[in-house]
């Protein structure tokens, strides 16, 4: 039995965002966010009985960091786990929250991240197949990102000035969004190219921010939702895909380059709608390259059109497609995702003041995540259809 439209999500929360924020550990960013999303439901802590988080990316012993999450907000569940999937967790989050609830096991859960870069933990040892590519300069996902972006090059003759049309699409919303990392500080096509190169051909301009911050998202049901303080925004469609993809020889270019295509057919066809349907995307944007591989993926565009159809300006507000319209991870802050679970909620409600999408009615949601620059290189794609 489909889950449409049985779920919903009924509160959102963000903390303050910063490349550095002195004083705040991570379990404090956490908690705060939760606080804010279970505030904004409207509903108390002795309200809620489930309780999802994403794994910090600490390494070492860090057994039940869900259960010390919820011993802290003094929440008693029924339902707790802590969750990795990298940068598709968030949205796999609000799946699980769905699904446990539809399972009787609980009937409102709060879905939270939270992180605090400095200190970070040190590893006690290189993460497998490290050593044979850092000699080579092969390290974390900048290269990863940075070899795909010279293979679309190659194949559909993608431009780095087309990287930077999504950059600046993304820094124009982040200027009308005052809890943005970016805000007031606009860039152009120019600035882009004049940033330094960071992985050939990815530059600055093209790689995600540093980011302390936490936030959060409350789930619960359809008929519970409609009790509670604002419109709820339903869960209308989901999706999941996980592949091993660059393990095998590159397949025909005239084929969706990533196996993600899968969990946007998932939640479209779950949904009952197709791509001319979303009003508003928040597509992971971790790297200018990212953007256009998904908008190939997940059909709104032709495989080898990503790059003339970013540059078109599709992507900002008053576009065809507005995407990431609080600046994404590109200009708002890397909050894993969470943020744009949080601002696609924000636009259906009709909350979001200049950066608003007239008549928003249907949100595509995405995720991307997994250990690429690791062995064996892995990868995890989750989709979300939030519906007013």
């Amino acid at each position: 039995m489909s889950l449409k439209d049985k779920y919903a999500i009924v509160g959102v929360g963000l903390t303050k965002i910063g490349r550095r924020i002195p004083g705040v550990s991570t379990m404090g960013f956490t908690l705060d966010g939760c606080k804010r999303a279970i505030e904004d439901a409207g509903l108390t802590k002795d309200e809620v009985d489930g309780l999802l988080v994403c794994m910090p990316s600490q390494v070492g012993e860090r057994h039940g960091w869900a259960g010390r999450v919820a011993a802290l907000l003094g929440i008693s569940s029924t339902f707790t786990a802590t969750v990795d999937a990298g940068g598709a967790t968030p949205i796999i989050l609000v799946q699980m929250a769905a699904m446990a609830i539809d399972a009787g096991m609980c009937h409102t859960v709060v879905c939270c991240y939270g992180w605090q870069n400095s200190p970070v933990d040190l590893p006690p040892s290189l993460p497998p197949g490290l050593e044979f590519t850092m000699p080579y300069g092969d390290m974390a996902a900048i290269p990863f990102k940075a070899q795909i972006a010279q293979r679309h090059m190659h194949d559909f003759g993608t431009t780095s000035r087309q990287l930077g049309a999504v950059a600046v699409a993304f820094r124009k919303h982040a200027c009308l969004n005052p809890n943005s990392q970016m805000y007031g500080r606009p860039i152009t096509i120019e600035d882009h190219q004049n940033s330094r190169m960071v992985v050939e051909p990815l530059r600055l301009l093209d790689c995600c921010l540093i980011t302390d911050g936490g936030g959060a998202v409350v789930v619960t049901s359809a008929e519970r939702a409609r009790d509670l303080r604002h419109c709820p925004v339903y869960i209308s469609g989901m999706g999941q895909a996980h592949s091993a993809e660059f393990m095998r020889p590159w397949r025909d270019p005239r084929l969706p380059p990533i196996e993600g295509s899968k969990a946007g057919d998932m939640a479209f066809r779950m949904a009952g709608i197709a791509t001319k349907d979303v009003d508003v995307c928040q597509l992971y944007d971790g790297f200018t390259i990212l953007v256009i591989i998904e908008l190939e993926a997940y059909g709104f565009c032709k495989v080898g059109e990503g790059g003339p159809f970013v540059a078109d300006g599709r992507l900002e507000l008053g576009g065809e497609l507005p995407a990431n319209t609080t600046g994404g991870l590109l200009s708002e802050g890397h909050l894993m995702g969470m943020g744009h679970i949080v601002e696609a909620v924000r636009q259906l409600r009709g909350e979001c003041g200049e950066r608003q999408v007239k008549d928003a009615e249907i949100a595509f949601v995405t995720g991307y995540g997994g250990a690429p620059h690791e062995y064996p290189p892995t990868l995890s794609y989750s989709t979300l259809v939030l519906r007013r």
